[in-house]
């Protein structure tokens, strides 16, 4: 099986180096090769990261990453692939222009999948020639610990495909969770969502500090992070775009000062989070992750 990583970002490179895990075939797109480069590292450290913890021998590590490739070119990308994970930049431009492509040059049998955080799979749908093979695939993070796969079909979405998705899931080591009907941010996000924007909010009118914040978090649940590390991991840039997207289209206008703290305070100082070393904390050794965090 050939699986077409389209967006080789942070969320993107960890689904393909999932895919190439699960034995897939992977073919990590991206129209930057800088972004591409950035891939190919991360998959190494994840390499390294699963050679250390005991879940792959050398010999496998190498294998993994043997079945990884890199491509500017999207002809060459889509040859043959049998499905398309999707993680470009939650913009509805961007995401049009990459569903336009993949049209052009996947084949009839490629099953498309988005990894949206905050659009509906029926509001993509329109943009590519198949909205029958068309649903939401959404990951938690990193994904080889979550190791969930939400699945979010549209009214028009084969219902057969589902018995595809959920095999798929569970050949990458993933387990399914069926939504029943569209929800604009999944089951997870949509339990998750209240409390990363209550936590930035408490920072950004300066109630706590962030790393206060994610103690009282880690303490009260025993997570391994808290809501202020899970901006940091899923991208500052894409809280951002998730917010803007729900601010203009569902009038979320009490988001704007959130953004505009986000903006001017990470994005525009290039602090994306642990795509760019730098966002609340500092990676790769984020204080959260130190025994002595919570004391």
């Amino acid at each position: 099986m050939k699986a077409l990583i389209a967006g080789a970002g942070v969320v993107g490179s960890e689904i393909g180096f999932q895919c190439a895990y699960g034995g897939l075939d992977v073919t990590m797109f991206d129209i930057s090769p800088t972004s591409l480069d950035t891939s190919r590292r991360s998959h190494a450290a994840f390499a390294e990261l699963f050679r250390k913890d005991g879940r792959l021998t050398d010999t496998q590590a190498d294998a993994v990453l043997a079945r990884i490739r890199y491509e500017t070119d999207i002809a060459r990308a889509a040859d043959d692939a049998d499905i398309v994970s999707e993680s470009v930049t939650e913009t509805w431009e961007i995401k049009e222009a990459t569903y336009r492509a993949l049209s052009d040059h996947c084949p009839s049998k490629t099953i498309f999948t988005t990894n949206t955080s905050t659009m509906l799979p029926s509001e993509l749908a329109k943009f590519t020639d198949r909205p029958h093979r068309f649903l939401a695939c959404h990951v938690g993070r990193p994904v080889w610990d979550a190791k969930l796969l939400e699945i979010m079909p549209h009214e028009g979405t084969d219902p057969e495909l589902l018995d595809e998705i959920r095999a798929f899931s569970r050949r990458i080591g993933l387990i399914p969770i069926a939504l029943l009907k569209e929800q604009a941010g999944y089951v997870s996000n949509s339990i998750i969502a209240p409390f990363v924007i209550a936590g930035l909010d408490l920072v950004m009118r300066g109630v706590a500090t962030y790393d206060d914040v994610d103690r009282l978090w880690m303490f009260g649940t025993k997570s391994t992070y808290g809501p202020i590390a899970m901006v940091d991991l899923m991208g500052i840039q894409t809280v951002y775009n998730g917010l803007k997207n729900l601010s203009d289209t569902a009038g979320k206008t009490e988001f704007l000062p959130i953004m505009q703290y986000l903006k001017d305070e990470f994005i525009d100082q290039g602090k994306l989070g642990i795509q760019s070393g730098e966002g609340f904390y500092t990676y790769p050794d984020p204080a959260y992750g130190r025994a002595d965090f919570i004391g």
